[in-house]
Formats: structure tokens, sequence, C-alpha cells
């Protein structure tokens, strides 16, 4: 038996495959569809009074222990938990279990519950699409329905047009959950096509320009190794030179830094967290610049999209640039924090600060605000004053899972 269950339950994971995405949303299909199955069962309890105080008592809690397990996992999908395939089939079941108990309550085929079925398996099908798994949910509800319907009222005693009845009942269950199915799988193997067609073209074109910036990349390396080699050749003889050197290294710096956002943000296209690809640029940017830079990651990463995550990685790029071209700062702090409620991303450094019109001046802190704002999120600026360092803060809403745990790394 236990070799049977380990048997079902790998078949199981191999067959049900959902991104983070499908599975949210076919999550919050099923919790709003079962407020709808809540509200029939009460249509059809409040339709026959005759009911006996036990009857009436069971039925009313068993849709109280199905409103209050819903709410749950609603709240659940509403805040963005992270959510499990199990749980979509642990519904499912709940969901079942209640009609039967409905239909086994009022008795055999004078029972009305056996419509809930219809939305129950509906559901059910269009989440799973694998034909086996559907079809055999669909078998043991039928089971169930079969056993309880023969097990009360008249029981096995029905008569021969009774028997009719809910042969006709089982027949039109069956097109509808099998229909329901092949149209969700259809639906659902064109919209991956699609998304395997753009994510192909995608990676060509990442491929391109990342080959076109590694070698621009490389080359501003070279011009920089060559400049500071002018540096130290010409000492301190020829301050008017030494000054255009410098400038020309800090401008090299700036180029090189430019030309590796698109390579490292590249990875976030590939599946990679925003925690790893910020992990690599500000390893780049440590090597690249003087400062002494230190890079903390607080709590757990929940699942989120691809344009929030580009557009965080953006903002980080774009403050930490800006701290390079413009703050003369040696020292430079980035932290990532993963909240119950939120995901915060904070660059300080400890340079020159900002001027009082720093928003006219160019379109860096215009367009790190712009990328805030799209994803919903908030951009704080902060430079108390003259010397006193600059803090760029975007707080965005999140609803991650799981037991904040801090890590930290530096790289100095």
């Amino acid at each position: 038996m236990t070799r049977l269950f380990s048997g079902i339950a790998q078949h199981l994971n191999a067959s049900v495959r959902f991104s983070a995405d499908e599975l949210w949303t076919l999550a919050n299909i099923s919790a709003r569809a079962r407020w709808f199955v809540i509200a029939a069962s009460f249509g059809l309890i409040g339709f026959r009074n005759d009911y006996t105080d036990i009857q009436f008592t069971v039925m009313m809690t068993g849709v109280g222990i199905e409103i209050v397990v819903n709410t749950v996992f609603h709240y659940a999908v509403w805040k963005r938990k992270r959510l499990r395939w199990q749980w979509l089939l642990a519904m499912a079941i709940l969901d079942v279990a209640l009609a039967t108990l409905m239909v086994g309550i009022r008795g055999g085929l004078d029972s009305y519950y056996y419509v809930v079925y219809f939305p129950i398996l509906a559901v059910f099908a269009v989440a799973f699409t694998s034909f086996r798994i559907v079809a055999t949910f669909t078998a043991l509800t039928i089971l169930a329905y079969v056993f309880t319907t023969l097990l009360t009222g008249d029981g096995i005693q029905t008569e021969l047009s009774e028997h009719r009845d809910l042969y006709i009942r089982l027949v039109f269950l069956l097109p509808v959950v099998v229909s329901v199915n092949a149209v969700a799988k259809f639906e659902r193997s064109g919209r991956r096509g699609a998304l395997q067609r753009e994510q192909a073209l995608l990676n060509d074109r990442l491929e391109l320009s990342q080959t076109i910036h590694d070698t621009a990349a490389q080359a501003a390396y070279m011009i920089g190794l060559g400049v500071n080699e002018a540096i130290r050749i010409a000492g301190t003889s020829n301050s008017e030179l030494n000054q255009t050197l410098e400038a020309t290294s800090s401008l090299t710096k700036s180029v090189m830094w430019e030309l590796r956002q698109p390579i490292d943000a590249g990875a976030l296209f590939e599946g990679a967290t925003l925690s790893r690809a910020l992990r690599a640029h500000v390893l780049t940017f440590d090597a690249i610049s003087s400062m002494t830079t230190e890079l903390e990651i607080e709590g757990e990463e929940p699942p989120l999209p691809v344009d929030t995550r580009t557009r965080l990685f953006s903002i980080a790029h774009n403050s930490l640039a800006n701290a390079l071209r413009h703050s003369s700062a040696s020292r430079l702090s980035i932290r990532l924090q993963f909240d119950d409620d939120a995901v915060r991303l904070t660059v300080s450094d400890d340079g020159v600060g900002l001027p009082d019109d720093y928003e006219s001046r160019g379109r860096g802190f215009s367009n790190m605000r712009r990328n805030a704002e799209r994803i919903g999120g908030q951009l704080l600026i902060e430079s108390p004053g003259k010397d006193q360092g600059t803090t760029i803060t975007c707080t965005i809403p999140a609803k991650p899972s799981g037991t904040p745990a801090k890590s930290a790394e530096s790289s100095t």
C-alpha cells in the first residue's frame, strides 16, 4: 500500500507542472469559484426546508468548514504567499467531500446537490490538464456519488427508472469534464508555445547584446589600463595633464559600468533571482570602482515577476552609477530586504551628498522613480547635507512566505 501511494505521488509530481504565475491564477480561479459553490449550497439548503435538526446542523457545519478553509486559502492567494499545487488538490477533495455529504444527507436521487459536482470538476479540469489525473479524480468522484446515492434514500431498492436517472446524470457529467479539460489543455499548450518562442527570441537577442557589450567592455578595460599607465608615467610633472588623465580614467570606469548592466541583467531573463543577479553586479562594481562595497541580503526572496526583478535591478544599477560618477564616496552599502509585506532596496554612500536641484540634473533619478512607480513602489532619496552621503530607498509591496533568515555578504 505504501508503495502504491508512493507511486501515485511520484506520478503527480512528474505530471503537474505550474509556473508561479500559472499557479497563482489557477488558485485565484479556484478560490472564487468555491465562493460560488458555497453560495449555491446555501441556496439549495434554503430551497428545501424539511430537514431534521441533525441534518441541518451537519450541513451547516460542513458549509462552515468550507467557508473557513476557503477564507484562509483565498487570503493566501490575495497576499500572494507561496503556493503549492497540492493545495489545489486538497481543496478539490474538500469540495467533493462537502458535495457528497450533502447528497448523503438529502438522500439518494432525491437530492439536487449533485449539480455542485459540475463546477467542482470543471475547475479541477482547468487546473490539472493531465487527462489521467482528471479522469482518475472524476472517476473517484463518480464512485463516491454512486456509493452515497445507493446507501441513502431507497438505496439499492431504487426502481429501474431511477437507475436510468442516475446513469443520465453521470453521462452528462463526463463530457463536461472532458471538454473543459481539452479546452484548458489546448489553451495552455498554445500559451506555453508562444512563451517559449518569445523566450527563444529574447535569448538570441540577449546573446547578441552580451557579445557586443563584452567586446566593448573589454576595449574600455584596455583603454582604462592604458590611461592608468599614462598617469603613472606622467607622475606629478604636469598637473594639467594629470587632471585630464584622471578625468579620462573616471569616464572609462563609468563606461565600463554602464556596459555591464545588460550583461548582468541578462541572467534575470534566464530565471536568476534578483539576489543572485545583484550579487554578481555588485562584485563587478567593486572591481571597477575604488570604493569599499558591501551587499547585505535579508529574508527569503519570493517568486517575483521578471518585470519587477529587472526594474529593481535597474534602480540598483543607476544608484551605483550615480555614486560612481558624482559622490566621491569611499564606502557604499547595498541592502536588499524581503519582508512579509514589502521588498526594500537601499543604496547608501558616504560621499558629498546631492545638490538641491539634483532632480533637474539628468534623467537618472526620474528614470529610477518611474521604474519604482511602474511596479507599484515608491522611491525615497535622502541627502541630509554636504558631505553627509546619500541614501536611495525603493520599496514595493510584496507578500513572500517563509521565515526570514538574515544573511550578509560583503566584498571589499
